[in-house]
């Protein structure tokens, strides 16, 4: 993000410190200097501005095209799981059983490059066991279409990493013009200190104008516990992914349980969720949870062992 809320507080009031001192301009017009610092705050907002404009930028296309790419490696690689899984639990085999277990949520919403690797270790890992593995339904043609799926999105991942970096030298240069504008600022809030007693009222509204409005808020979204079904006893280490619907590209919100099995989520998007709790040796849960603004929705889950 180009943007926080603390830099776009900041930026409004640059902007009304710059409207501020244009309609007050003959009391300090003739000060030492005052025009080339009043030029620099006057030339920089709308450089910010248009960085504020952009930072939501417009890589949807890009997003768009890797995600359809990420959900068919993730389907097919959460197929290529669960027929492993069956074949490992049939045969007693503890340590493939382990390896080739995946919940749908990390292959089709975990990081690229969890789901490009995940799903590339299912591919090898049935490689060599296709024989086996043929009345679980993995072939050589499933295997085809899973190795190239992968191909596909591993090659669509640095292209939205190319565009990402250049966001981040548009960030570099938009912290440099904040920078550049506080300097500025700087000197003029001791050109204005100058005359603070002989323009007393011009002087407390210049400090008004001045003033940064911090509108953060720390909300707790979402509080809640995982506990087992059976016993009620704390669940440590539960994966929890939340996405915002309708489901359209963005990434899920995730936490992990702590010690106790509590888990707590500040300041999400209002609106209603699909939540995934799952853990290895539990059976995953789905749920749906809304988050209203400026209210804590608390949650009691309850995990399965097979």
């Amino acid at each position: 993000m180009i943007m926080n809320q603390r830099k776009l507080s900041k930026l409004k009031s640059y902007q009304v410190t710059n409207d501020y001192l244009t309609a007050n301009e003959g009391k300090v017009s003739g000060l030492p200097n005052y025009s080339t610092y009043k030029t620099t705050l006057s030339e920089n907002i709308p450089r910010l501005l248009a960085f504020s404009a952009n930072q939501s930028g417009n890589i949807t296309g890009i997003s768009d095209e890797k995600n359809v790419l990420k959900q068919q490696v993730g389907t097919l690689a959460y197929d290529t799981s669960t027929r492993l899984v069956a074949y490992a639990r049939q045969n007693q085999l503890p340590t493939l059983l382990k390896e080739a277990y995946f919940t749908e949520s990390t292959l089709k919403r975990g990081a690229d490059a969890t789901v490009r690797d995940s799903s590339r270790n299912l591919y090898n890992l049935a490689e060599p066991l296709l024989e086996q593995l043929a009345p679980f339904g993995i072939t050589a043609e499933t295997q085809t279409a899973l190795n190239d799926a992968i191909e596909a999105f591993a090659k669509a991942i640095p292209v939205k990493r190319t565009v990402v970096n250049e966001r981040q030298d548009q960030s570099s240069e938009c912290d440099r013009l904040f920078d550049e504008t506080d300097e500025a600022l700087k000197q003029i809030d001791t050109l204005v200190d100058m005359i603070r007693q002989a323009e007393p009222d011009f002087y407390v509204g210049y400090r008004g104008a001045r003033m940064v409005l911090d509108t953060r808020t720390e909300i707790v979204s979402v509080k809640g516990e995982v506990v087992e079904a059976e016993t009620l006893v704390p669940v440590t280490g539960a994966n929890i992914e939340l996405m915002l619907l309708p489901v359209n590209g963005h990434a899920p919100v995730t936490k992990k349980s702590a010690e106790k099995g509590g888990f707590r989520i500040k300041s999400m998007t209002p609106g209603n969720y699909q939540m995934k709790v799952s853990k290895y040796g539990y059976a995953e849960q789905l749920l749906d949870v809304a988050v209203n603004s400026g209210e804590t929705t608390k949650l009691t889950i309850t995990l399965a062992k097979n």
